[in-house]
């Protein structure tokens, strides 16, 4: 699939913002049950600045995306069907009560009242989160993403980018914080490359459809595509194959492994062994995770191939070997 760059924009900025603030409300969360983990006043005005901004530009760019943006409001209409209309409805909401959640904090409002909202924001971020997860997951016709693990992957992403985020800010305003976060930081890392390297091998097992199944005809009779029925490209061939990104992908993704899991675990895990709190490791780690994120990303896209493209002649060969044990099992034959 070609990677569309607004949608790897907005994946980072409601990315960081509901990360961020997950990890903010949530240390305001612990002090209803008497902790003493509230950050201080400015600490939390900076992180929900930050978090509404992020999402502001989020929204902004993923406009780029509409081929009408004039029509946007009716992305919308289709709530109850579609999960592109769910991700609309929840980031904006999640914007629009983040911002009186911060409203209520600035002004000192009723605690009710803020830890209301609070909860009402923190719930809607991850509605949003979700429902950009099942955008990819609920898709039939790109195999690669239409798994449950496409969706515990998303969500984890975005723990990795609040967690490592909230560690800058407990290094200035709650430094005894810091081993926490180091220990979560390093938690949702790991656990986001196990879920990568789940999600790179399951690419090489699952059972792809071949020509003949989306033609319907019998399996013990190989069939190849002669002619795709167009001479030049368009737009099938074009947004659902991208050859550019496919020869690039062997190089690009394991820089983004590097970027995204093995640097920031190496300098968290070295701060945590060592006790030494260097505020560059951790302004070194958010950045690569956040760089390593975005090529994770354009991978993510690149990896992921239309069923379409079997009629083009652009479906993974390797599917078809795969299948070929499976073919040749068949009971159905022709015969003449």
């Amino acid at each position: 699939m070609h990677p569309p760059i607004s949608l790897i924009w907005f994946f980072l900025t409601a990315g960081v913002s509901i990360g961020l603030f997950n990890f903010t409300y949530f240390m305001e969360f612990l002090t209803l049950f008497g902790k003493n983990t509230a950050m201080p006043r400015q600490a939390v005005i900076i992180s929900l600045v930050i978090s509404l901004v992020l999402i502001g530009l989020g929204a902004i760019g993923a406009s780029f995306h509409l081929g009408h943006k004039m029509r946007a409001w009716k992305a919308i209409k289709r709530f109850h069907t579609s999960w592109l209309s769910r991700e609309a409805v929840f980031s904006g909401a999640y914007g629009f009560v983040l911002f009186l959640y911060g409203l209520a904090y600035y002004f000192n409002a009723n605690l009710f009242i803020q830890h209301s909202l609070g909860i009402l924001t923190f719930v809607l971020g991850w509605l949003s989160a979700f429902s950009t997860a099942m955008i990819y997951a609920s898709n039939k016709f790109v195999l690669e993403w239409y798994t449950s693990l496409t969706v515990l992957y998303y969500l984890n992403m975005y723990l990795m980018l609040g967690s490592s985020a909230f560690l800058s800010l407990t290094y200035f305003y709650r430094p005894e914080f810091v081993p926490t976060y180091l220990f979560l930081t390093f938690l949702f890392v790991s656990l986001g490359l196990a879920f990568r390297i789940a999600f790179n091998i399951r690419q090489f097992i699952i059972p792809r459809p071949t020509i003949n199944e989306a033609l319907n005809l019998p399996h013990n009779r190989p069939i190849r595509v002669l002619d795709t029925g167009t001479t030049t490209n368009n737009y099938c061939t074009e947004e659902f194959y991208y050859k550019k990104g496919k020869d690039l992908l062997g190089s690009v993704l394991p820089v983004a492994y590097i970027l995204t899991f093995i640097v920031p675990l190496f300098l968290i895990l070295y701060a945590w062994i060592t006790g030494n709190y260097n505020y560059n490791f951790f302004k070194i780690a958010f950045a690569s995770l956040v760089l390593g994120s975005f090529l994770e990303r354009w991978c993510f896209f690149v990896e992921g191939n239309h069923v379409q493209n079997l009629f083009y002649g652009l479906y993974p060969e390797e599917g078809y070997r795969l299948r070929k044990g499976y073919m040749e099992r068949k009971k159905t034959v022709i015969r003449l």
